[in-house]
């Protein structure tokens, strides 16, 4: 996103940013009278944190204007940096999912920082340095279906996952990340199917976006079935996982969405790997043709690694990124009175994902 990101949204005007992709993703939402909210965080080659370049593009000051952060999970890709977004937004509310503030999972996470032998992912660690920087003056939220995040006049920001039934597995996980005595190091990573990802409603002026976050098909179905979410439909959507197949629930689209909705992803690309895959974009268009991609979803090279050579860089916690694409955003935004539809802006590699689909 090297681009000229343009000028602030009016007060009156809600806004929807998808950045990504590359080095990860994030989404950074204008709820209105000045008020920002960022959820999730990616970073530059430089490690700076990219929703707090964009903001600063549109000269609004983070430390001043955010008033919530969320991390949806600790994928590396969704985390990495923001601990520092944190910092940088002092009068920002921080929430995560519930399942994150259980004793199991902090305990599990001394144990990962304390065992030399055990390689911790960077989610991981991003996640343990937020939690140990908020101290007792600035605790966070916590997450849970159904449960109101964040309130101001006109607007309001809505968790529907996780519920309570996911937590046991959840912690029930945990235990597999860690080496036991006398077992090879092997690199902590995240728990899959993502069901304790927070998906989140926002409603601003009753201009209302869903944003999917990773959560995969069995947390969708928990959503459809909980029947205690916010009323209305949303006309702007974060598609879940990077627009692949086992996040896709055909009753969100049906029940939580508004006929053709703005849908927006963030490709994820991981060398030869990636997605949405080529069915995925065919699928998504056949849902929707307002849909978004912040870049050409595409893989590496296409040789293979040895896997001798994979597993010793896996074992010594080294990452190996190619062919990662431009920055790319997709900016939405509407009045928040809900007149007329949503003006998008393609930033950097960002395109329609119809110009991206490859034939049947």
């Amino acid at each position: 996103m090297k681009a000229d990101v343009g000028s602030a949204p009016e007060s009156d005007q809600f806004e929807l940013t998808l950045i990504g992709p590359g080095y990860g993703e994030s989404v950074v939402v204008h709820l209105g009278r000045g008020s920002w909210m960022i959820v999730d965080s990616c970073v530059d080659s430089d490690g700076d944190p990219r929703p707090l370049r964009y903001l600063e593009g549109l000269r609004v000051d983070p430390s001043e204007a955010v008033r919530l952060v969320v991390a949806t999970h600790w994928h590396d890709d969704h985390i990495r940096g923001v601990s520092e977004v944190l910092a940088r937004c002092g009068k920002a509310e921080f929430c995560c999912s519930a399942a994150l503030r259980t004793e199991e999972f902090l305990a599990a996470i001394g144990r990962m920082e304390a065992r030399w032998n055990a390689r911790v992912s960077s989610g991981v660690r991003e996640m343990s340095a937020v939690l140990n920087s908020l101290g007792r003056a600035r605790r966070p939220s916590w997450a849970l279906a159904d449960r109101r995040l964040y309130l101001v006049p006109g607007a309001e920001v809505w968790a529907l996952s996780p519920d309570d039934a996911v937590f046991e597995r959840f912690l029930q996980s945990l235990s597999r990340f860690l080496p036991s005595r006398g077992e090879p190091k092997r690199r902590v990573t995240s728990p899959s199917p993502n069901e304790v990802s927070v998906v989140l409603w926002v409603n601003s002026g009753g201009v209302v976006a869903l944003l999917g976050a990773d959560l995969e098909r069995t947390g969708w179905r928990r959503i459809i079935d909980g029947g205690a979410r916010p009323g209305g439909k949303a006309s702007a959507f974060k598609l879940p996982h990077h627009g692949s197949e086992n996040a896709h629930e055909p009753a969100v689209w049906q029940e939580l969405l508004t006929p053709s909705p703005v849908a927006v992803v963030a490709p994820w690309i991981r060398g030869s790997r990636s997605l949405p895959t080529a069915g995925d974009v065919r699928r998504t268009l056949t849902l929707t043709p307002q849909a978004y991609t912040t870049a050409r979803p595409r893989g590496g090279s296409g040789r293979k690694r040895n896997p001798a050579v994979a597993r010793m860089l896996r074992e010594t916690g080294v990452e190996v990124r190619r062919d990662a694409p431009s920055d790319g955003a997709v900016r939405l935004r509407r009045p928040l009175d809900g007149g007329g539809p949503w003006q998008v802006e393609l930033l950097g590699s960002a395109a329609r994902l119809s110009d991206r689909a490859v034939p049947a």
